[in-house]
């Protein structure tokens, strides 16, 4: 009998009629058959205490986590608008015992928990203790009548199941009524959902195959999934269980959800946990001094998984096996070191026998992965090669267990072992007669393709860590056979390609690479992989402390210019510095060497380890919900004394303290430092902050872009940041103060910032954007542009609140100006008198404006000859943007004689959403005739209809139009106008992009397009269309196109 078939013969036997309109029919229950049902509730927590008594007496899970474990609340969707700047104000912990208890208004309403954690962190142990506690009455009392617990891993090899199934597997060992008890209430119901595997299909193809009858046998996937889409049981809660890996596609089929993470065993707990597993208390800190001397085993050890095994091999070991703890580097070490002395515990058996045993195991578990299988009977263990004798030896104990209530099914005491022995598996020899070889066995190929496909990444990551050239002769000693050759080289190349390849379907995660490259251990491989990143893009809700040593391993050695962008919000396993807080002295005092080494290390320890490495090359750095201590501060100074390369540092959303603003500037002094850009975005940053920062801006010789957005600054603040910004030594020459001042200081700021452009001759590019500046704030800040020492060439004023007075001050500017270069001033009411009075400046002959930004500005036609004699006169002038204003087509009739002056540089005209019909494109056809140096033509949602289209057509295949993109979305156009475009398309060698998306083009226009694609002079690369309602033949010449041209995008 194969393993599949025997799992499809273990689905559970059961009907069930669900009775309708059962909630009202409960109601109306005899006394005594209320009594049964409060009885059966009585029955049924006294078996859960039962079964779970252990977990309820010991204050330990058996692989390690204390019982009373936080869990850390990661709010997934969007942060509460009533924090400063979206700014978390802090982490958010709550004990697993109060995670369903009613929100703030007291409701209890239906509602699902998702408990995120990575392999060993003690999900299930947490499920287990929360289910032993309801069952004593001591959490959520009067909240749930039952608990539903679905061990997802156990049936995932089945075929097929029903709710019904699941339910009645729950109380297989009770007797009793369920299939009536059960539906009364579903809102007291509570399904756990343990171990949510790693979802194979598409979330969006299994939509309509969910279903809603408890009754109907589903694929197990599918039935998982009506669950958490709440098709089953609608009104009941949800608690699941997932690793991160799991979240990405579980997200997509949640809809609201709160999620959670255990945190992991801080100094505190895991010194405690050490003490609880050694006879005497010397030991047990002998054990753990010497895990502390290792950096990398010291922040394994704080999963609980590895400090299980740590202290289950070590309790009975000497003085030679405590001091090898010092050489384990990676979790894949840390499992060889558990099965290597589990091997020396052998008695009554020879060590080539316990070899046999674990091969054997190997060969179990490899089978059990493939056929998604964690519960095995006798005749598996048999078939593998594991008889009677071996099942009833001690050495098995260490990796088996029987499944509670069973005498012959045995499991894997924990789910990591069995990844692990799989790797195992792939990595040895296999002997040609072996005899379980052919029924399990995968080439590399297929293993590696199975990639988040039963094969988790973290037996890829065993994989990667077993083939490091320093363990080979380690595996091949505990397990008894050689490592299979060729297969390091197999994989590293295969790792290789999946990088490289953009087409790859696996994307993997960057995190998940990281961490395969850690196990492995080999810096110029990974340099190899690492260079070939352009960027680094991790915003998880959380990360571990592994997870940035992973990756700060492999950051360290790139050798290629990288940018790295990093969530910090919630990173696990890190102490907590509010702790030592009280410890820290004021910022005033921290110039003092010693306090500066009191301070307690940062979450950004391990990071900025690697940056101070000198062959780090990482040029960007964006850190997001950073909170910037003074610990993280001296962190990230030190990388500034030190690193050559890292260039641009972005803060966002970060709580910014004035201790570690003052650690992190004086790094950015040191002479060494060549930091060029500082962004912070919607952070807190006080003035004693600024004052810190201004004292770098007249330091620094190399800071030259300093930008602000959305962080609201006060008026000393920004005062502070101007005196700077006035010093001789300022090299600043970009400074950007977007959304950042308060409404009753822009005058006063704006006054601040004029005298900094009448000192500072190096700042060319100026953005005040989105700050209430009024037209008295703009009248003073032109004292400051006017001024002959002012080189600005870049302004930004939009939305600012301008009006046509403060038009009248920028012209004044403008008519002086021999620098400005680009002026930005959408969205702010100026109105044709305004603009008129824009152009008035514009057309002095010392301008030399080359960008002007009117989109959204009131605009109508009458501004318009004020514009056209600007285009007429103008030989600098070559981008116009009037985006959203109406200017209809009797303004663009007037804009097209300035247009059609053989000397109009205009290069890119923008006029979408400008009320424009048909008529105007007689103008348009006529500017083209004559017009050499428009290159990009943007009429989006404006109704030029079909007739206008053809006018148009005209003027793009006149030999004169260089016309290179041309924007026509949303332009009411159908197949009428095809046959004109097409022959556009025939003869206009220059087009590169056309947008017809938005337009009614059915399969004749579409197809009348692509036969003209096709032809040799058409050179378009850029192609939008809506393809939603084609039929068939047009996808297939569409195809054929891309065929013929690969170039071409649509």
């Amino acid at each position: 009998m194969t393993s599949q078939k025997k799992r499809k013969d273990m689905e559970p036997a059961c009907t069930w009629s669900l009775l309708s309109e059962q909630k009202a029919a409960s109601n109306s229950q005899s006394p005594s058959s209320w009594k049964e049902f409060t009885d059966y509730q009585e029955i049924f927590r006294k078996h859960l205490k039962e079964k779970y008594l252990n977990i309820g007496v010991h204050k330990c899970y058996h692989h390690g986590k204390h019982i009373e474990s936080r869990l850390l609340v990661v709010k997934e969707h969007g942060i509460s608008e009533k924090t400063p700047c979206g700014i978390p104000q802090q982490d958010n912990f709550i004990d697993m015992e109060h995670v369903f208890d009613p929100d703030e208004e007291g409701s209890s309403s239906s509602q699902t928990v998702v408990l995120q954690g990575c392999a060993g962190i003690g999900k299930t142990a947490v499920v287990h203790k929360f289910m032993y506690d309801w069952a004593a009455g001591m959490v959520t009392p009067g909240r749930f009548d039952y608990l539903i617990y679905v061990n997802c891993r156990e049936i995932n090899g089945i075929a097929n199941l029903s709710a019904a199934d699941l339910i009645t597997n729950t109380f297989q060992d009770i007797d009793g009524p369920i299939l009536d008890v059960i539906p009364m209430y579903p809102e007291k119901l509570l399904f756990i959902l343990d171990g949510f595997p790693e979802l194979q299909c598409p979330v969006d193809n299994q939509e309509e195959d969910l279903s809603a009858n408890p009754q109907e046998k589903k694929p197990v996937e599918t039935l998982l999934c009506s669950f958490v889409r709440k098709k089953l049981f609608p009104e009941s809660s949800l608690l699941i269980t997932a690793r991160p890996t799991t979240m990405k596609k579980l997200h997509s089929l949640l809809k609201q959800h709160i999620q959670a993470e255990i945190v992991w065993f801080t100094d505190a707990e895991k010194r405690a946990y050490f003490l609880s597993q050694f006879s005497g208390a010397t030991v047990a800190m002998k054990v753990f001094y010497e895990l502390q001397q290792n950096e990398s085993l010291d922040i394994m050890s704080s999963l609980p998984i590895i400090s299980w095994m740590i202290c289950r091999v070590l309790q009975s070991q000497g003085d030679g096996d405590r001091t090898l703890m010092r050489s384990l580097q990676t979790v894949t070490d840390v499992y060889l070191f558990y099965f290597s002395k589990c091997l020396k515990t052998l008695t009554g058996i020879s060590v080539w026998k316990g070899q046999s045993c674990l091969w054997g195991l190997c060969s179990l578990a490899a089978d059990g992965l493939q056929n998604q299988q964690v519960l095995f009977e006798v005749s598996d263990l048999r078939r593998h090669g594991i008889g009677i004798y071996d099942m009833n030896c001690t050495f098995l104990n260490h990796f088996l267990k029987k499944v509670k209530g069973s005498a012959s099914v045995y499991t894997f005491l924990h789910f990591s072992f069995q990844e692990f022995l799989t790797a195992v598996f792939y990595v040895l020899k296999n002997d040609s007669n072996w005899m379980f070889f052919g029924q399990v066995g995968k080439t590399w190929q297929e293993i590696f393709q199975q990639y988040g496909k039963g094969f988790s990444s973290l037996t890829i990551q065993f994989l990667f860590g077993l083939l490091h050239k320093g363990k080979g002769k380690a595996v091949e000693t505990i397990f008894g056979r050689k490592i299979s050759p060729g297969l390091r080289e197999e994989l590293l190349k295969w790792t290789e390609k999946e990088i490289k390849d953009k087409s790859s379907r696996l994307q993997i995660e960057p995190m998940d690479l990281f961490h395969c490259l850690y196990e492995i251990q080999e810096e110029e491989y990974t340099k190899g992989i690492i260079d070939d990143l352009q960027s680094i893009i991790l915003l998880q809700p959380t990360y571990t402390k592994m997870d940035i040593l992973a990756m700060s391993f492999c950051v360290k050695s790139s050798h290629s210019h990288l940018s790295v962008s990093l969530k910090c919000q919630h990173l696990l396993g890190f102490e907590e510095e509010e702790r030592a807080s009280a410890f820290i002295p004021p910022a005033s005092a921290l110039n003092q060497s010693s306090q500066l080494c009191n301070l307690p290390a940062s979450r950004l320890q391990l990071l900025c380890q690697a940056l101070c490495n000198p062959y780090c090359k990482i040029k960007d750095l964006k850190l997001i919900f950073c909170h910037l201590t003074a610990s993280c501060g001296k962190d990230l100074s030190l990388v500034f004394e030190t690193n050559q390369y890292l260039t641009d540092l972005e803060f966002v959303k970060n709580t910014l303290e004035d201790s570690g603003m003052k650690l992190l500037c004086e790094g950015l002094r040191k002479p060494n430092c060549v930091l060029q850009t500082l962004r912070l975005y919607r952070c807190l940053l006080s003035p004693a902050s600024c004052g810190a920062l201004a004292a770098v801006l007249s330091t620094s010789q190399w800071l030259t872009d300093l930008e602000f957005s959305e962080t609201k600054l006060d008026t000393l603040a920004l005062k502070l940041l101007c005196e700077g910004l006035k010093d001789p030594n300022c090299k600043l020459q970009k400074l950007k103060l977007c959304a950042s001042f308060l409404p009753e200081s822009s005058e006063v700021v704006c006054k601040y910032l004029a005298s900094v452009l009448i000192c500072n001759r190096n700042l060319t590019e100026l953005d005040l954007s989105e700050n209430p500046l009024g037209d008295t704030g703009v009248k003073y800040l032109c004292e400051g542009l006017r001024h002959s020492n002012c080189k600005v060439e870049k302004l930004d004023l939009s939305t600012c609140c301008l009006t046509d007075a403060s038009c009248m001050e920028l012209s004044s500017f403008l008519q002086v100006s021999q620098t400005l270069k680009e002026l930005f001033v959408f969205a702010n009411t100026l109105g044709d008198t305004g603009v008129q009075h824009l152009c008035e400046g514009l057309q002095h002959t010392k301008g030399i404006l080359e960008n002007l930004v009117l989109s959204e500005c009131s605009l109508s036609a009458a501004c318009c000859e004020s514009l056209s004699q600007v285009l007429s006169s103008s030989r600098s002038l070559t981008r116009l943007l009037l985006i959203n204003n109406k200017i209809e087509d009797l303004g663009l009739k007037l804009l097209c004689e300035g247009l059609k002056q053989p000397d109009c540089p205009l290069k890119d005209l923008a006029l979408w959403t400008c009320h424009l019909t048909g008529e105007c494109c007689q103008d348009l056809c006529n500017a083209l005739y004559t017009n050499q140096y428009l290159r990009d033509l943007d009429l989006s949602d404006n109704a030029l209809g079909d007739e206008g289209m053809q006018v148009l057509c005209e003027g793009l295949k006149h030999p004169s139009c260089k016309l290179q993109t041309l924007w026509l979305a949303e332009c009411h156009l159908t197949d009428a106008c095809c046959g004109a475009l097409a022959s556009v398309l025939s003869r206009n060698e220059n087009l590169t992009l056309l947008d017809l998306s938005g337009n009614d083009l059915k399969d004749f226009g579409v197809q009348m397009l692509c036969d003209a694609l096709l032809q040799p002079i058409c050179k378009l690369q850029t192609f939008y269309i809506d393809t939603d309602h084609l039929h068939e033949e047009t996808f297939r010449k569409m195809e054929a196109l891309k065929m013929s041209k690969p170039g071409i995008t649509w």
